[in-house]
C-alpha cells in the first residue's frame, strides 16, 4: 500500500476521455479489425521494447530503440490510433464524432503529453547516460522510426525476463477487453439504445 499513488488530474482526463470514447463506440466489422491489428501490433511494439530496457540501469540502443528513442511512446500512440479506429466509422454521424474526438486525443498527446514527458525523461537520462544518450540522439530519431536500424555496437538480446520485470503483461488483457467492449457496445452501454437510431 506504501507505493499506491493517486491518479493525477492529467490522468484522470485521460481515464475518462478514453471512457467517453468507449461509451459512443459505434464499431463497423471493416475498421473494428484494422483497429484490432494495429493495436496487437502496438502491443508487440512495446513487448519488443521493454524485452530490452533495464530502466535507469542501461542506456538502451538495441531492438527498437536502434529505430526510434521512444518504441513505448510509439506503441502506446499506435495502441490509442488502434483503439480508436475500431470503436469509430466513416458512416454515421456517431462513428465520426468518435474518430473526432480521437483526433482531439491525439493533438494532445503530440502537444502536451510528449513534450513534457520527454523534457522530464531527457533530463534524467542526461544525468544517468551523458554522452551515451547525446551519441543515442544524434543517431537515432526522437519518435517516427528511421527505416534501418543504427548499429551502437551493443550485443544486447531481448528477454522475456525483462519484459515481466517492466509490468508489461497486464496491457494485453486491458487493450483486449477494451476491444471487446467496444465490440460489444451495443449490450452494454446507455448511449448504445439511445443513440442506436443515429447509427
Amino acid at each position: 500500500m506504501a507505493n499506491f499513488k493517486l491518479p493525477s488530474l492529467r490522468q484522470l482526463g485521460v481515464y475518462l476521455a478514453g471512457l467517453l470514447l468507449v461509451i459512443f463506440a459505434d464499431p463497423r466489422p471493416a475498421t473494428f479489425i484494422a483497429g484490432c491489428l494495429i493495436t496487437s501490433l502496438a502491443w508487440a511494439l512495446r513487448i519488443w521494447a521493454f524485452g530490452h530496457l533495464d530502466k535507469n540501469q542501461h542506456m538502451v540502443t538495441t531492438g527498437p530503440y536502434a529505430f526510434t528513442r521512444n518504441p513505448a511512446y510509439l506503441g502506446s500512440f499506435l495502441a490509442m490510433f488502434g483503439i480508436a479506429l475500431a470503436a469509430g466509422n466513416g458512416e454515421t454521424t456517431r462513428g465520426r464524432i468518435v474518430w473526432a474526438l480521437a483526433l482531439l486525443f491525439v493533438i494532445a498527446f503530440f502537444t502536451l503529453y510528449l513534450p513534457r514527458k520527454f523534457a522530464r525523461e531527457y533530463g534524467r537520462l542526461r544525468r544517468l547516460f551523458g554522452p551515451d544518450l547525446d551519441r543515442h540522439a544524434a543517431n537515432v530519431p526522437n519518435f517516427w522510426p528511421r527505416l534501418s536500424p543504427w548499429r551502437s555496437g551493443d550485443l544486447r538480446r531481448f528477454s522475456w525476463a525483462r519484459v515481466s520485470a517492466n509490468h508489461e503483461w497486464p496491457w494485453g488483457v486491458i487493450l483486449t477487453v477494451l476491444l471487446a467492449t467496444i465490440w460489444f457496445v451495443q449490450s452494454w452501454s446507455p448511449m448504445g439504445t439511445v443513440l442506436a437510431g443515429g447509427r
